[in-house]
């Protein structure tokens, strides 16, 4: 008897939707990009008990015939890839047809859906097609998705909770959304409203619906291209932060991706902005000749193989760090009046109103820019508001031109750690240790790139013992130091001795940078560069290099640091992202002071 058999189609659909269908999300994300394939312009999709008991998506897309309808059904049956030359150019976000016989394979489907005149009602169970007779005639494509896993039962057993569900489909539906602006999204769960968007087209209101208004506020545009991509979207001010990376949306010709790589790229360009452990919201829209790119390298179509890739790399690096460092990135105090409901600073695109009021006697002028914020602030609450984005934006956008920080006069020194400081716009408190070790870190990066050869040799060599297995990688990396001007020779078994060293090493802390560097090297993985080592590197050394908190320093000290922060290619910030500077505008201080009303 043969041992080796042809399984059964209903088996093998079975087996395919473990690679499709995994959890909730997977059923919704299919069934959505099938409806933005059909050039649906309003998508809602109602959950029942987080989608375990019931899935529903409705949509107005072209719909089906009858005989499409039951075709679809079909393993490898589709409408959007038909010889090898398409599966280069592929344009639509499903194209394997697998998708809906995985699903019906594991659950009980109904399809209505219609495009002509009369329309088609197809049932099917566990794979097998129940019923197919004539429905409504509503134009667009219902599908509603029951009984998950039923016939799969160590697969059940294995679904998250409700709230782990319904954070997944709420994560991806949000993407959708993003990434599509000009079609309506409404998500429900048992009955309970969770997103609305317009479908106006307006990217900054779909981040208002999703974000909420103050982040939306405090949004940056971005539009870039090369000869091979076109970027564009919106990135958050360093100041707004979240601990993980979920809100780093990449869409790719419509489609959202998970790619660890971008993320890497688009969290290192913000790396001098701010904290390392805090990610960016950040919706980044990558658009590019389909033949440029694979998404056929798994069955979730979350992944992608770009040509060109260095290309994109640097147009993504160069676009958002030039448009952080063209922002006014001080922070400001905020003040809210006690039945406000709006708040005025740090608008989405970044307005700096310390050209606008700058003195008591200018309140009516304030008063004037007050109806022009919020103007802006109801365009972007209101969807159907009829001023043009770009004009608003060309209005309001003020970025620095010259000067990135103003004239600044010392007048204390607040709990030793922070320099009070005047001007004619108000009054700044600059953190001396942070400022510090920005002024350290941009000579100290420009010395590690631009090495020379002034070494010391200290009159007692440094001798660092380490474990044999760091001390064979130590010594296949020794050309990083040699780089660094660091004469080092083996000593005995499992010890370095350090001849000489550069003179920029701060005196007292000669063996912990060795030892650091040690680290740097031992920790490195695939994605090690010699310019992120020396990054890491210049930021130890200057955090060793600046005054500490809690250290009184005199009035010339702080006039010197003042003074070469204001030469910074960056002043705002720390090396690690912590705010070196924050602004009190007159404006503010007399309004804490209710001396303006």
């Amino acid at each position: 008897m043969n041992k080796i058999r042809v399984m059964s189609e209903l088996l093998s659909n079975k087996i395919a939707a473990g690679e499709v269908v995994e959890k909730v999300v997977s059923i919704v994300k299919e069934l959505v990009e099938n409806s933005v394939d059909a050039k649906s312009t309003s998508i809602k999709v109602n959950l029942k008990e987080a989608g375990l008991r019931e899935i529903s998506v409705i949509d107005n897309g072209i719909g089906m015939s009858s005989e499409d309808a039951t075709l679809a059904f079909q393993r490898h049956a589709t409408s959007k890839l038909y010889t090898d030359d398409d599966l280069f150019n592929i344009n639509s976000l499903g194209f394997r047809g697998e998708a809906l016989p995985s699903i019906a394979a594991v659950s009980e489907v109904v399809l209505k859906t219609c495009e002509d005149e009369v329309g088609t009602l197809v049932h099917i169970k566990g794979g097998k097609i129940l019923k197919v007779a004539p429905s409504e005639s509503r134009i667009g494509t219902e599908i509603t998705v029951t009984n998950m896993f039923y016939n799969t039962p160590a697969r059940l057993k294995h679904l998250r909770s409700p709230y782990a569900e319904l954070a997944n489909v709420v994560e991806y539906i949000n993407k959708m959304a993003l990434s599509y602006p000009n079609i309506k999204f409404k998500l429900t769960n048992d009955e309970n409203e969770i997103l609305n968007t317009d479908g106006s087209g307006n990217l900054l209101k779909v981040i208002k619906s999703i974000y909420g208004l103050e982040v939306a506020k405090r949004m940056l545009e971005i539009k870039a291209s090369n000869d091979d991509y076109v970027i564009e979207g919106y990135i958050s001010l360093p100041e707004v932060t979240r601990a993980n990376k979920n809100h780093m949306s990449i869409l790719v010709n419509g489609r959202v991706i998970k790619n660890q790589f971008l993320n890497k790229i688009i969290n290192d360009s913000y790396s001098s902005f701010k904290e390392d452990t805090r990610y960016p919201i950040v919706v980044i829209k990558i658009n590019t000749d389909p033949s440029l790119i694979d998404v056929n390298i798994h069955p979730s179509k979350q992944d992608i193989k770009f040509s060109n890739f260095e290309d994109l790399k640097e147009l993504i690096e160069n676009t958002i760090i030039n448009t952080l460092k063209t922002k006014i990135l001080i922070p400001k105090i905020e003040t809210k009046e006690q039945k406000s409901e709006v708040t005025y600073q740090n608008l989405s695109l970044n307005l700096d109103r310390n050209n606008i009021i700058k003195n008591n006697n200018e309140n009516i002028e304030y008063d004037k820019d007050k109806e022009k914020l919020n103007n802006l602030v109801n365009y972007i609450s209101e969807p159907n508001n009829e001023l043009d984005n770009e004009e608003i934006k060309e209005e309001y956008i003020e970025e620095i031109i010259n000067e990135k920080l103003p004239e600044l006069y010392p007048i204390g020194l607040a709990l030793g750690t922070y320099i009070v400081c005047e001007n004619e716009k108000g009054i700044y408190l600059i953190d001396q240790h942070a400022a510090e070790e920005r002024v350290n870190y941009e000579r100290n990066s420009y010395l590690l790139s631009h090495p020379s050869n002034n070494v010391i040799s200290p009159l007692v060599p440094i001798v660092i013992t380490i474990p044999n297995n760091e001390y064979i990688k130590i010594k296949e990396n020794i050309d990083i130091l040699k780089e660094l001007n660091f004469t080092i020779e083996e000593f005995g078994i499992n010890s370095y001795r350090v001849i000489s060293h550069p003179t920029w090493v701060p005196k007292g802390h000669e063996e912990e940078i060795v030892k650091r560097i040690f680290e740097e090297i031992l920790n490195k993985g695939k994605d090690f560069t010699l310019a992120k080592f020396r990054d890491n590197l210049a930021k130890l050394i200057s955090c060793k290099m600046s005054v500490k908190a809690n250290t009184r320093i005199t009035r010339e000290a702080q006039e010197e640091i003042i003074n070469k922060l204001r030469k910074c290619n960056n002043p705002y910030n720390c090396p690690h992202g912590r705010p070196t500077i924050i602004h009190f505008t007159i404006y503010e201080l007399e309004k804490m002071f209710k001396r303006s009303i």
